[in-house]
């Protein structure tokens, strides 16, 4: 072959390749739901749910597929059939998740089929675990069903194809890259039988951990797939939005693999519609975008993730699980679901606005991920600040540069910069440009929200400002630039269990408090006082947010603590 023609097959297929960017959904749990009298409405019409997606731009579809499974019905062979047959019907692309166990496969649980646990030998294992894929294949495929792209695995992580009491960790590499050649050459297999192309692909829960996992199985000789899949949990994930898509970027050049999102989950409400206990809850947020879930903050959260996915060069996003609505039907965990919070669909089966996301416009980026203006503040009262004043931190890259900041009069040291909207990290005060920890602050438990050690900062998508007196959780402002003049309260103590005292240098005229939701759990009436002591003992426990109103401005102060 002429190397001109070579070089052009090769741009065609880079090209094709790059066409189409997959944004869609794992439907597993539908045909257990609709089963469960589950109807799925848009604009108060009843519609087929395949049907919604593929109005809302959904490309690809996901299932899970169990060897065995005798606790359940669904997820079976036959029953993924019945939605290989429906999404074909409808045109998307499939993804088919092999979970080779009987059961939920994830980061902390790897069992193999109770068919295969008398098996002793490495070679009939890896035999055994391809000849269930390519038989599998094989029968969807005499059916005209075969998927477009096959995980070998599900989040595998640790060590795979488990029996009960062997370790997940440490990784036995030889092993493992052993087992996942015979799942991939099975797909191989499939490929020459069939004239097809279907996509490996090996999937590791959180970027973060893509990185350290995918290093080593390089270096164990682990080739031959074709996709990274990941899954991506925000307070599963050490990393906000901007630093996982650039994990991906990371990823995608330095094994030249395509990386898909296969994974992904954001609550659109803190409530519940049943008794079974959601697994998405206020520590899965990010800060970032709002203490208070909605609908539209979903759909925000997705279509920012996904632009920055794109742009670092990924293949798509799919989401995790959109229609697991609550029903009466019951898992062995409870009855209902444990994820009608994160689903598309309100407490009614109504289309919200979360799918959004699949209609966003990927050429234009979303205004929230612009740079804003953010100002560090410190006040050094009573400190040494002969070697200067420094501020390091997440924002300054990930080899932590100190940046000097610039006395601006009574003591007060600021640093100014630009920051990605919907970003959040870690950040310190330093009174020298060292990593000697006698030069670093010691920031109070209180305030100490990262590693217990280090301050934290929140951009969302305006200006602001953090401002700290040096060792303290006393804030300057904390606030949005545009209103550093606006109260700022001293709280004491916090956490508090009983009582808690507020000052201002502002006039007072009514306190509140709120629960992380927005709802008021107390308020009080002040007569333009600076100082004010409130009676917490009858709230619960938790974190709520204080409000002040003076001058008849309200204003977000800060969180309490009640224990």
């Amino acid at each position: 072959m002429k190397p001109s023609l070579l070089l052009l097959l090769l741009i065609l297929s880079v090209g094709l390749s790059a066409q189409t960017y997959y944004l869609g959904a794992d439907l597993s749990y539908l045909n257990e739901m609709e089963d469960c009298n589950a109807i799925y409405y848009e604009n108060q019409e009843a519609k087929d749910p395949y049907q919604i997606f593929w109005d809302h731009n959904m490309k690809i579809v996901r299932f899970r597929l169990w060897h065995t499974p005798t606790w359940t019905g669904y997820s079976t062979r036959e029953d993924v059939k019945k939605s290989l047959q429906r999404a074909k019907e409808v045109g998307f692309a499939i993804l088919l998740d092999f979970h080779n166990s009987d059961t939920w496969a994830d980061p902390s649980h790897q069992l193999r089929p109770a068919a295969w646990a008398a098996i002793t030998e490495l070679q009939v294992l890896g035999d055994s675990l391809h000849h269930y894929i390519f038989n599998t294949l094989d029968y969807f495929g005499s059916m005209g069903l075969l998927p477009d792209m096959v995980q070998i695995g599900n989040e595998t992580n640790g060590n795979i194809l488990l029996n009960a009491g062997e370790p997940l960790f440490p990784l036995t590499w030889t092993r493992n890259v052993q087992l996942f050649n015979r799942g991939i050459s099975a797909v191989a297999d499939i490929n020459l039988t069939y004239g097809t192309n279907i996509k490996t692909v090996i999937h590791i829960a959180q970027p973060e951990n893509g990185l350290w996992w995918f290093d080593q199985a390089h270096d164990y000789g682990l080739t031959g797939f074709d996709i990274i899949g990941l899954s991506y949990y925000p307070g599963w994930s050490g990393l906000d939005i901007h630093r996982a898509a650039n994990a991906i970027k990371e990823l995608h050049l330095t094994y030249n693999k395509d990386v898909l999102v296969v994974e992904t989950g954001y609550p659109w409400t803190l409530q519940w519609a049943d008794n079974y206990n959601n697994l998405l809850n206020s520590s899965n947020l990010f800060s970032c975008f709002s203490d208070a879930p909605t609908p539209e903050l979903q759909r925000d959260f997705l279509t920012e993730f996904s632009w920055l996915v794109k742009e670092s060069g990924g293949l798509g996003v799919i989401y995790w699980e959109p229609c697991w609505v609550s029903t009466g039907c019951s898992t062995p965990w409870g009855t209902g679901s444990s994820w009608e919070n994160a689903t598309f669909f309100d407490f009614d089966y109504n289309l919200h606005e979360g799918i959004g996301f699949m209609d966003y416009d990927y050429t234009v980026k979303p205004p929230a991920l612009d740079s804003m203006p953010v100002v560090f503040r410190v006040d050094m009262t009573g400190q040494d600040t002969t070697n200067g004043v420094f501020v390091t931190g997440d924002f300054t890259g990930i080899e932590w540069k100190f940046k000097r900041m610039h006395h601006t009069g009574q003591m007060i040291f600021q640093y100014s910069c630009n920051l990605p909207g919907r970003s959040e990290g870690a950040f310190i005060f330093q009174n020298k440009a060292d990593w000697n920890t006698s030069s670093r602050e010691t920031v109070p438990a209180a305030c100490a929200l990262y590693w217990d050690t280090h301050r934290k900062f929140v951009v969302k998508d305006e200006p602001v400002e953090f401002g700290f007196v040096w060792g303290s959780c006393q804030q300057l402002s904390g606030l949005p630039v545009h209103e550093i003049n606006t109260p700022n309260p001293t709280i004491f103590p916090n956490p508090a269990s009983s009582s808690v005292t507020v000052k201002s240098v502002h006039k007072m005229t009514s306190v509140g408090i709120t629960d992380l939701c927005g709802s008021l759990v107390f308020s009080k009436t002040i007569k333009n006082q600076n100082e004010t002591c409130l009676d917490i003992s009858n709230l619960s426990s938790g974190i709520f947010l204080l409000k002040i109103t003076c001058e008849n401005q309200t204003f977000t102060i800060q969180k309490i603590v009640i224990q």
